[in-house]
C-alpha cells in the first residue's frame, strides 16, 4: 500500500470518529477500534512494512 493511499485511509478514519464523537463516545471508540484492527490486519496481510 502506498503511503498516499494510507494516509487518505486513515484522514478518513479520524474524520469519521471526529463525527461520530459528537454523537455518542461509544460509538466513536468502536470504530477507531474496527478501523485500527482492519488497517493491520490488511498490512500483515499484504506483507507491507509498517
Amino acid at each position: 500500500m502506498s503511503s498516499r493511499t494510507e494516509g487518505a485511509i486513515n484522514s478518513v478514519a479520524a474524520i469519521l470518529v471526529l463525527f461520530t464523537a459528537m454523537l455518542d463516545p461509544r460509538i466513536s471508540v468502536g470504530i477507531a477500534v474496527v478501523a485500527l484492527i482492519g488497517l493491520a490486519a490488511y498490512k500483515f496481510r499484504s506483507g507491507s512494512p509498517s
